[in-house]
């Protein structure tokens, strides 16, 4: 099985001439599924959502999100208080935390973004027992915007309960755990071996990012195989596949 890994689209501050490579990449690797970490819009706005899921739903493939930051109001403060998700809501189809069984493989979305903090997120305990309930015998990937570490030198501040966080995915067997936010790439394997996948920015035009990339991940019976497909001159080239290691 493939999956699409994507993040931080940022519809309405990305680069269009890279959304059609970006499909035609998708269309050629042959995936199953797309899974979404959320920053699908820069604004929140009813317009970015729409363009944001034709997007999605042009690749002809089904898609799974969770929000991120970018995807509540920031500059109305009553409706990001009060109604953050609205648009949210009202563009992407089913639940803000949703769940998805695939061969091989069980993905649970949760919900990071937390509008009393602009940027960093939050995950309560209410919803780390969530996760616990939902989890099972067989692997797990857990979906979410913010990160529980960030990458060396990173400024951004850490998520609130990140600690908490991790230390409960370890106990409950997570296999990966897949976040954006930081708009840069990298995994990070835990002692306990939770694999954290730091997706990097699909398609947002912010000028200190590195290159747009997004990645396709191949479930294995022993393992996982993830393919960097990074934009260069143009179009989405894969990067020399990455072994990632299927908890005991």
């Amino acid at each position: 099985m493939r999956l699409v890994l994507l993040s931080d689209l940022h519809i309405g501050m990305h680069r269009a001439e890279l959304v059609q490579p970006m499909l035609d990449a998708i269309a050629q690797a042959g995936a199953d599924h797309i899974i979404v970490a959320g920053d699908l819009v820069q604004r929140a706005s009813k317009a970015q959502f729409t363009q944001a899921t034709a997007l999605l739903n042009q690749t002809a493939l089904p898609w799974f999100s969770v929000p991120g930051n970018h995807d509540i109001p920031l500059l109305n403060l009553p409706a990001r208080l009060f109604w953050p998700f609205k648009a949210y809501d009202a563009a992407v189809p089913g639940s803000r935390e949703p769940v998805l069984d695939l061969p091989g493989l069980r993905i649970i979305g949760v919900n990071s973004t937390y509008p009393y903090r602009w940027r960093n997120g939050l995950i309560t305990d209410a919803q780390i027992d969530r996760v616990r309930q939902q989890t099972g015998d067989g692997p797990v990937m857990i979906v979410q915007h913010h990160p529980i570490s960030l990458l060396p030198g990173e400024t951004k501040e850490l998520m609130l309960n990140a600690d908490r966080t991790l230390a409960a995915y370890e106990e409950m067997g997570v296999d990966l755990v897949l976040t954006g936010h930081l708009h840069s790439f990298n995994t990070v394997t835990s002692a306990s071996g939770v694999t954290q996948i730091h997706a990097g920015s699909a398609l947002c035009d912010r000028p200190i990012d590195p290159p747009n990339e997004f990645a396709l991940l191949d479930v294995e019976p022993d393992g996982y195989q993830l393919t960097r497909m990074i934009a260069q001159d143009g179009a989405f080239k894969p990067a020399a596949p990455i072994a990632l290691p299927r908890r005991a």
